[in-house]
């Protein structure tokens, strides 16, 4: 089958990166990490996997940070190579194990990615999982199958980003008869933000900034409406077509982030600026709680100048390095950072249960219209194409891409 695969040797590895810095498009290719190629199927790992038929893989930016080769050396423990990217699902049951009882041949479905516990047949399953809180899941390298946090970067498994993956039955979540692919492949990253909004949920009123405007900041707003209806949403985005999908989905004020944007910024959220000895402005009152949707150092110092005394601060936007960062206002106005990873709570106990689970209720029921953000859809084969335009944000159109089957 077609899959786009990737897989880190040492010499292939420093190649890529001596030619990707050349052009970027000598990040994929036959002597690449990242490549378009001819695989085996993946194999069920035990009677309770199904094989599924991929039918819409998104294309995650931490995807295009592995492309890239930008992806922080920290998360490499948590992968086994060779293994096909994408973890942004949609696709239809071809294969059943002896063993499954909860879904059929034929049946649409989303899987959701994490391989916790239960997925691993670790057994007594860990503390966190036993918690609901399985993105914090203690054996993510350990189990019946290959170190992997996520399908999708894993040795074995298969990905979205090819003709055919497998999952665990317990990460399968039904597609509404309703919902189109289009829809439903956005539940994935939905869930993400479901969960962050949940786990730091704005009180009546509060004033919330989400920094970036890509689809997970655009994914924030439309969770963030759709969860805490009075809070007054700001969005910092760069570009015309972000801003337009920001207030669609619920953004009251947006400050467009072009230029020294500081002062506008500062008056969204009713910041008083001061003027240190030497360089840049500090910031005294503010949002009750930031989101910070993108990485680099400039998306957490624009959140601790803005954000209020006491306040929140949650990191969404795979954030890594921050050279140069001043780390003062952490302290000196005693903020609250929180990370935060996937969707936490399980699928398989409950429809009630868990962020991927309520991300498709809120998507089904209208209350999140995130449809729209599938900007574009490409053929596998297209693969560099669909890679360019995820890549490339500076016309805005693009917000997010999957390959279509």
């Amino acid at each position: 089958m077609k899959a786009i695969r990737f897989a880190a040797p040492i010499p292939t590895y420093i190649a890529t990166l001596v030619a990707g810095k050349i052009s970027r498009t000598l990040y994929t290719g036959a002597l690449a990490c990242t490549r378009y190629t001819e695989i085996d199927q993946p194999k069920l790992p035990s009677e309770r996997w199904v094989r599924i038929r991929t039918r819409l893989g998104g294309i995650c930016g931490s995807d295009l940070d592995a492309v890239a080769l930008g992806a922080s050396p920290s998360t490499s423990p948590f992968s086994s190579f060779p293994f096909v990217l994408g973890h942004e699902n949609v696709g239809e049951v071809v294969v059943v194990g002896e063993g499954v009882t909860r879904v059929k041949a034929g049946a649409r479905v989303t899987a959701n990615p994490l391989l916790c516990c239960e997925p691993r047949s670790i057994t007594p399953i860990c503390a966190p999982c036993e918690s609901g809180h399985h993105s914090r899941c203690s054996h993510f390298t350990d189990g019946a199958i290959a170190p992997g946090m996520l399908i999708g970067t894993t040795r074995g498994l298969g990905g979205s980003w090819g003709e055919e993956f497998v999952a665990h039955e317990d990460q399968l979540v039904a597609i509404p008869e309703g919902m189109s692919d289009e829809s439903a492949v956005l539940i994935e990253p939905f869930a993400c933000s479901v969960h962050a909004v949940r786990a730091n949920l704005s009180e009546a009123g509060e004033r919330v900034l989400v920094i970036g405007a890509g689809s997970i900041g655009l994914l924030t707003i439309a969770a963030l409406h759709a969860l805490a209806p009075t809070a007054k949403i700001t969005s910092l985005a760069r570009y015309d077509a972000q801003r337009t999908h920001a207030t669609r989905l619920g953004a009251a004020d947006i400050v467009p982030a072009r230029g020294d944007y500081t002062k506008a910024l500062a008056d969204a959220g009713g910041t008083r600026l001061l003027k240190p000895i030497i360089g840049k402005d500090v910031g005294v009152g503010g949002f009750d709680r930031t989101f910070v949707c993108i990485g680099g150092a400039r998306g957490m110092e624009d959140a601790m100048r803005v954000t209020r005394a006491g306040g929140t601060i949650v990191l969404l936007g795979n954030s890594s390095t921050m050279n140069g960062l001043d780390w003062t206002p952490l302290w000196l106005k005693e903020l609250t950072v929180r990370g935060s990873l996937c969707y936490g709570s399980p699928v398989h106990t409950s429809a009630e249960q868990g962020a991927f689970a309520e991300a498709g209720t809120l998507i089904a029921s209208g209350a999140a219209p995130i449809a729209p953000l599938l900007t574009h859809t490409f053929p596998l084969g297209d693969y560099r194409k669909a890679l360019a335009t995820a890549s490339n944000k500076g016309g805005g159109e693009s917000i997010k891409v999957a390959f279509k089957y």
